[in-house]
């Protein structure tokens, strides 16, 4: 395995477990927070972090993303990209600020407006934090950007968001836990990696990062309408309510996959650029990352679906009800929306960065009136409509990256064979066992949805354990790489999927 081939593994597993560990953490917490709050305050949350999304954006303009994109750099540029950052992270603070009343109006609930001022200093910590985060995806040095992620996340929960929110404080519970955990953030970033502080406004050539930012930036706003307009339009048609029922199904099937996006692009990001001129591995790649995806984990996201009322039942209680179908819609368009998002770098690194912001620039304008149509109908509506712009937007991705990569009709058709034959072979004992208890345990959501979940689960893992050859190759070569190839155990399980006892 080359240098570079170890590196990228390592800032995967690096990414992963980061994701595990923050997700287990999150879910925790907003649980807690859930029940303490409830969903009028929750929702009002939600809606205040549409318009922070927004100017984030703005404050990290996407010129961190030249620090990795880049072949050399040098302490000039790292100057000329700090100061920037640090500028539009002020700017980011001030629309904050002015635009707070307007979004208040807008939502037509001026509580929105006092949340969305103090959840401003986000901005300006943040993008002082960029460029320091970005040298550290650059350096693929994740193990650091996880570690941060991790105390920062901690300690901002632990010490001032649950007390807060025990306390009786509501919204500003999460206000505070959010600005706090932004500081804590920037000090470990250029704490684990400093950098140059003297301000430098200009540059040779700076036409090349702005250009770069740019092309970020107006990616990242497409993508937050995308992925915002459901909250924001359930928000001005229907209340903070419905949108803290819509909020927690959203969060809770979107947030694993958050996590895992905001850790393994920018690896895959980092990587590909150095594979730029050396497609055939760029293409083993990606098949192997969207094997994974489909073949590996879509079946889980099925399970969570299925059992979705149940889940939600269980862990946050019958106030929270409602959330039960939105999650179940949302969590079966995961894979989806993993695929899309692991699907930029490809776009990115083959000379092909403007096509994500025009291909889904239609998805929009067919999504708007789609959206206003479901938020008549109640969330749930709101949830499958939602779920079909993540499906949309994924075959929209995979066309292009499939094309640069010279991806034919025989590789994506044994890629969606095998994803079909996991996914029956999951659910169906699943379905089974549902419909068998459902007359004796439907009003024991615990035990009825864990049933469920246990029979899927060990039909899931029989699989990958004892018929692994289901999976195929592109699948196989990338858990072979995370398998402890020393162990007797990952030696038997190379040799049943006929991989050998070598690396790939």
């Amino acid at each position: 395995m080359s240098e570079l081939a170890r590196q990228s593994v390592s800032a995967a597993k690096w990414g992963l477990i980061s994701s595990v560990g923050k997700f287990a953490l999150q879910l925790l917490v907003n649980i807690a927070i859930a029940r303490l709050l409830g969903p009028e305050a929750y929702g009002l949350f939600a809606l205040a972090t549409i318009g922070l999304l927004v100017a984030t954006f703005m404050s990290e303009v996407g010129l961190g993303w030249s620090l990795m994109q880049k072949p050399q750099i040098d302490e000039r540029v790292i100057r000329f990209v700090f100061t920037w950052q640090c500028l539009s992270g002020l700017a980011g603070l001030l629309l904050m600020i002015l635009g707070a009343g307007l979004m208040g109006e807008w939502l037509r609930d001026p509580r929105v407006a006092e949340v969305m001022r103090w959840l401003g200093l986000c901005c300006l910590l943040n993008g002082m934090a960029a460029t320091a985060t970005n040298l550290l995806r650059r350096e693929l040095r994740f193990k650091a950007l996880a570690k941060i992620q991790l105390l920062s996340y901690v300690l901002a929960y632990g010490l001032v968001g649950l007390p807060l929110a025990a306390w009786g404080q509501g919204v500003w519970a999460l206000v505070a836990a959010w600005v706090l955990q932004a500081a804590l953030g920037l000090l470990l970033s250029y704490r684990a990696r400093p950098h140059a502080l003297r301000p430098l406004l200009r540059i040779e050539r700076p036409r090349e990062y702005l250009d770069v930012g740019a092309t970020v930036l107006l990616t990242n706003l497409c993508n937050w309408a995308l992925t915002n307009l459901d909250r924001l339009l359930l928000g001005r048609l229907a209340g903070a309510q419905s949108t803290g029922l819509y909020a927690v199904g959203y969060n809770l099937a979107t947030v694993p996959n958050g996590l895992l996006v905001s850790a393994l692009q920018p690896a895959f990001l980092a990587t590909g650029a150095r594979l730029q001129d050396d497609r055939p591995r760029m293409a083993r790649g990606y098949l192997e990352v969207q094997s994974f995806i489909w073949i590996v984990l879509a079946p889980l996201f099925a399970l969570l679906a299925l059992s979705g009322p149940q889940i939600i039942a269980v862990l946050y209680g019958q106030r929270w009800v409602e959330s039960g179908p939105v999650f179940s819609a949302l969590a079966l368009a995961m894979p989806a929306y993993l695929a899309c998002a692991l699907s930029t770098p490809v776009l990115w690194n083959t000379g092909r960065k403007w096509l994500e912001v025009g291909l889904q620039l239609p998805l929009l304008a067919l999504a708007v009136p789609a959206l206003l149509w479901a938020c008549g109908r109640g969330v749930a509506w709101v949830a499958l409509v939602a779920a079909a712009v993540f499906w949309l937007r994924y075959a929209l991705m995979l066309l292009p990256a499939a094309r640069a990569l010279a991806l034919g009709a025989a590789a994506l058709g044994q890629l969606a064979w095998r994803t079909l034959a996991m996914l029956l072979a999951v659910l169906l004992p699943a379905v089974a066992v549902q419909q068998a208890l459902a007359p004796w345990l439907q009003g024991l959501p615990w035990l009825w949805g864990g049933a469920q979940l246990a029979t899927g689960l060990l039909a899931w893992a029989l699989l990958l354990l004892v018929w692994p050859r289901l999976l195929g190759t592109p699948a196989l070569s990338l858990l072979q790489r995370f398998m402890p190839k020393a162990s007797a155990f990952g030696q038997a399980w190379a040799a049943r999927a006929g991989l050998g006892a070598k690396e790939v």
